[in-house]
């Protein structure tokens, strides 16, 4: 062997490897594609970016308010001549409405991080149901190719079965042949000694040679309308079996437009083209059932959705108290500078010199209305979001117990048509070896070919719903 074909071998074994090791993985690909391009988890990631920019909005003080005046004609002063008022003011909130008012955006950030949280589970999740749902199809796509294929093969038998008939002498004991043709001698000295009771039986009419000739043909024509009976029975099979035929050719049709529905909704979850393919294997390998799946339970208020929702009864809590503090008065201090023109004549020490003058001011929140109707909006804020949470834990308690159904119910059910599976294979080889040797009813063939058909498909759906069930379980629990 020269180099080169060495060379092309290792390029193939190493590609086998790479696919091999693609397909255990693939499903752990996507899902970390989904999350990289998927616009929704990108959306909410952004809004939770966006919120944790309103923390440091909410804990920076008022902007300070500058004001110039400028006097058109002077003022006359004592000291000169005003020409012009410059005034700086700093508002400062009452103490601790600032820390309320951030502590209420750090808990809205963090409600919208949990959004996320919940955004890029339920993702997984969708992915992973998504993903099964094209494997179902394509292993129902494989194996009902394979019973079509079995399906042809026995119309062949029956083809062949059918034409063998058809070429059978049927006709050697019709009425071409002569009346006496399938009788035996009557001329042996045997007959003739035994007249009297031959003539007995000939005036009975039950032994005459003309009555046992046509017996005999009609005995023959017996045996040729067997055969001819025959034949009909195995047109009648290939009848079935082209029904069967045409049935499973259109579930075949029915299947190959599923999946071609399937790869859309699976690829919009990667956003990327609707017409990808998607790699999903020959098998696919049974999720476990988690040992601890029943203290799992416990998991179910860690979910993001329930997170969220006490985030938000936090965030409103802060808001009350930032409201509360909001309706006492804001202190402001500032500063007042006047330009002063130097007036001819005036002899006062103070002409012409500029003055500073330091300022306080306070806010009188007497319009108690508003504040009331804030304070009273954060309370029923916070105590809706506390309900939510209250609410979502209970409908997650029971998603959970329906699933904990499925996956035990599924389970049985892969085990049970595992072994059905197997047992109808077994049977339906067995019974097309019998119907070849023509000692089987066709009619129990195609029986239990279609139960066999039915066992399969059970099986692959009952393996999807299981491990389905099992990432459901892991998306409400939030343990991704």
């Amino acid at each position: 062997m020269n180099h080169s074909k060495k060379y092309i071998i290792l390029i193939i074994a190493a590609l086998v490897s790479h696919l091999a090791a693609f397909a255990q993985d693939s499903l752990s690909y996507y899902l970390e594609q989904a999350a990289l391009y998927n616009p929704r988890v990108k959306a909410s990631y952004l809004e939770y970016s966006a919120a944790l920019e309103r923390a440091p909005q909410a804990a920076s003080l008022p902007d300070p308010s500058l004001q110039f005046g400028y006097f058109i004609k002077p003022m006359e002063l004592l000291g000169g001549n005003q020409v012009a008022d410059i005034t700086l003011m700093q508002m400062f909130p009452w103490f601790g409405t600032l820390k309320a008012a951030k502590d209420e955006a750090s808990n809205m950030a963090m409600a919208k991080f949990e959004n996320f949280r919940d955004a890029k589970n339920e993702l997984y999740f969708n992915v992973k149901a998504s993903y099964y749902k094209v494997y179902r199809t394509i292993k129902e796509l494989d194996i009902a190719e394979k019973n079509l294929y079995i399906l042809h093969s026995l119309e062949q038998l029956t083809l062949v079965k059918f034409r063998t008939a058809e070429k059978s002498p049927v006709s050697s004991s019709g009425a071409s042949n002569p009346p006496g043709a399938n009788m035996p001698s009557t001329g042996s000295p045997k007959m003739g000694s035994s007249g009297n009771s031959n003539q007995g039986g000939m005036g009975t009419g039950t032994n005459s040679p003309s009555t046992q000739s046509s017996s005999m043909g009609s005995s023959g024509g017996g045996m040729g309308g067997a055969m001819r009976g025959s034949g009909n029975d195995d047109m009648v099979n290939l009848l079935r079996l082209q029904i069967e035929i045409h049935e499973l050719e259109n579930r075949i049709a029915s299947l190959k437009d599923q999946l071609a529905t399937d790869k859309v909704s699976f690829n919009r979850f990667l956003n990327r083209s609707s017409t990808s393919e998607i790699f999903t294997g020959d098998s696919l390998l049974q999720a476990p059932i988690p040992l601890d799946i029943l203290t799992l339970a416990d998991s179910l208020r860690n979910h993001p959705m329930v997170k969220m929702f006490e985030a938000e009864s936090e965030a409103n809590a802060a808001r009350l108290e930032m409201v509360t503090r909001m309706g006492y008065p804001m202190l402001g201090i500032g500063l007042n500078y006047m330009v002063i023109q130097e007036r001819a004549g005036n002899t006062d020490m103070m002409n012409g010199k500029d003055m500073t003058m330091p300022m306080v001011s306070l806010t009188l929140p007497i319009y108690r209305k508003k504040y009331k109707a804030m304070r009273h909006e954060a309370e029923l804020l916070r105590e809706a979001a506390g309900l939510s949470a209250e609410n979502v834990s209970n409908d997650l308690g029971v998603r959970f117990q329906q699933t904990l159904q499925n996956i035990y119910d599924a389970d049985r059910r892969v085990k049970l048509y595992t072994a059905q599976a197997m047992l109808a294979e077994q049977s339906v080889q067995l019974l097309i070896t019998s119907y070849s040797a023509s000692s089987t009813d066709f009619v129990e063939v195609l029986r239990m070919q279609q139960q066999l058909l039915d066992f399969q498909f059970k099986q692959v759906e009952a393996v999807v719903d299981k491990n389905t069930s099992i990432a459901q379980v892991v998306y409400l629990t939030g343990n991704q």
